[in-house]
């Protein structure tokens, strides 16, 4: 038997600490909040939907593709200053997009906190890739 120490796993030096129960318990409070925020809207949405157009069915409401006018930030506060109803769906889809990327921003704040350099240069290479997504490719995929 030798007195040497085994070659670190998988090229790592450092293995992160795992996350205490408390980082745990922040993130789920994030993901339920978004979720319960999403679902309120969408809720809210749909019943202001039905009653102002009480003939269309779910086919109109999607096949229209009335979101796309709400990716514009500007369009999407108008809608919601005026009680749209396609505009309080919008703001419930990217709610519930949100709702992930909070919960990495999250992580990625625990991990600097904690001096972990190489996990918080991995959560926001994620959070990064999730909004270029989202904001960048989401649009140009929505527009053709």
């Amino acid at each position: 038997m030798s007195d040497e120490t085994p070659p670190p796993e998988y090229g790592f030096d450092h293995l992160p600490e795992p996350l205490p129960s408390r980082a745990y318990a922040t993130m789920a409070i994030v993901l339920r909040a978004g979720l319960f925020l999403s679902v309120a809207l969408f809720v809210l949405g749909l019943v202001l939907f039905f009653v102002e157009r009480p003939h269309e069915t779910m086919t109109d409401l999607t096949a229209s593709q009335l979101f796309l006018r709400f990716l514009d930030p500007r369009v999407l506060a108008a809608g919601l200053a005026h009680g749209d109803p396609t505009a309080i769906l919008s703001l419930g889809m990217f709610t519930l997009v949100a709702t992930p990327m909070a919960r990495v921003l999250t992580g990625m704040f625990y991990f600097h906190d904690h001096h972990e350099k190489v996990m918080t240069g991995l959560t926001l290479t994620v959070l990064i890739l999730l909004l270029v997504g989202s904001l960048v490719l989401g649009p140009y995929l929505a527009s053709l």
